[in-house]
């Protein structure tokens, strides 16, 4: 069997779908504290349930996996002030105007949680999964632009992967993963001055359009190795994923009687993400008695953006990834991405992992442009 061409069909069928996109959709995710520790998603890594989502070809390298169910939290920005703005007392209003003042005016803070709703299995070349997230953001870029956006999202995906063996240690994955999803939005635009006017009133963002997205897509990977040593892979994210947005006059008029509150449509889809990373676990010889295992990973993503009009930094879609694994318990991971550094650990306790990471992420086009800091805890019960 040939297989020499695929890698160069699936990179041209992403070039073009990239190029048919007009009015892009946001990528539906679902990732882990590991994944995020370590720098984001790596095409070449397969070792646990999210490496279906980052590279489908991985399917046929994981162990079999049962995703039972997940509760994680998130939150973005100066999240220490925002607490003790909430729990100070006090004019909230007048206290949120003072930290944007601090702030220059500048001021990205978000709250997302993930879970409960969460199942799947990886393994043996098939693998599905279901995953629910809920977000929050308040994005101030300046006194006059001020956004404010509440979304839920629900991704169901299922795949199947094949190994072709190439002799002395060398393999060769092929995986596909196809997807659906619905996001239902509130999306609400104003200046600082009318703030008030999105928390009550006949203006508040559950009197403004909502949005509702519904589509379907699918994923293309592939993934060479050489003894689970040495591992390449290529990914095409979102090759081709479709979508379709509704408006409605609001939230509570979609609830209501959503035929007579839509107010239009329009079709778009998810950008192309293609991806190309690497991998290293070496023999760790002596060192195996202490430690499990040791992952080095690199990763550059969204090469599809260099070719666009005005594309990020290039700096900002490379990825690195440290991790060590000791006591078959305790994990600990270094990673950098978008110019930023990031870290975290895990604990693998049987019945669940509890996981934690910490990372910056860049809001704007160039290094530390305009760079904001996250957490996110998470409890993944994983069998």
């Amino acid at each position: 069997m040939n297989i020499r061409p695929i890698g160069p069909v699936a990179a041209a069928l992403c070039l073009s779908a990239a190029l048919a996109s007009a009015q892009p959709i946001e990528a539906f995710k679902a990732s882990s504290p590991r994944e995020i520790a370590m720098g984001g998603s790596h095409a070449a890594v397969a070792d646990d349930f999210y490496s279906l989502l980052a590279n489908p070809a991985a399917m046929v390298a994981v162990k079999p996996e049962l995703f039972a169910s997940r509760l994680a939290i998130g939150a973005s920005g100066p999240v220490f002030d925002l607490a003790n703005l909430m729990l100070g007392g006090g004019d909230i209003m007048t206290a949120l105007a003072d930290l944007l003042a601090k702030n220059d005016y500048k001021l990205y803070a978000g709250l997302e949680i993930a879970g409960p709703l969460a199942f799947g299995y990886v393994g043996e070349g098939l693998g599905f999964g279901l995953f629910n997230r809920t977000r929050m953001s308040l994005n101030s870029a300046s006194v006059t632009s001020l956004r404010v956006l509440a979304s839920e999202d629900i991704l169901l995906t299922g795949g199947y992967a094949y190994r072709f063996l190439l002799g002395k240690g060398h393999a060769l994955d092929l995986g596909l993963l196809a997807k659906g999803f619905i996001r239902g939005e509130l999306d609400a635009r104003d200046s600082l001055v009318g703030i008030q006017n999105l928390i009550s009133g006949s203006s508040s963002i559950l009197a403004r359009p909502f949005y509702l997205t519904t589509g379907i897509g699918f994923d293309l990977g592939l993934r060479w190795n050489w003894e689970e040593r040495f591992s390449a892979g290529l990914v095409c994210r979102d090759a081709y994923s479709p979508g379709l947005i509704s408006e409605y006059t609001s939230l509570l008029g979609f609830v209501g009687n959503p035929g007579s509150a839509l107010t239009g449509s329009r079709s778009a889809k998810v950008p192309t993400d293609l991806a190309v990373g690497g991998s290293w676990s070496p023999d760790l010889g002596i060192l195996g008695r202490y430690v499990d295992d040791f992952i080095l990973a690199i990763d550059y993503r969204d090469i599809l953006d260099l070719a666009r009009p005005m594309p990020r930094n290039a700096i900002l879609n490379l990825g690195l990834g440290l991790e060590v694994r000791a006591l078959d318990i305790i994990s600990v991971r270094i990673g950098f991405s978008e110019a930023l550094l990031a870290a975290g650990i895990g604990f693998d306790l049987g019945a669940f992992k509890l996981e934690a990471a910490a990372w910056g992420s860049e809001l704007s086009d160039e290094p530390g442009g305009r760079p904001i800091y996250n957490l996110l805890l998470a409890f993944d019960f994983i069998y």
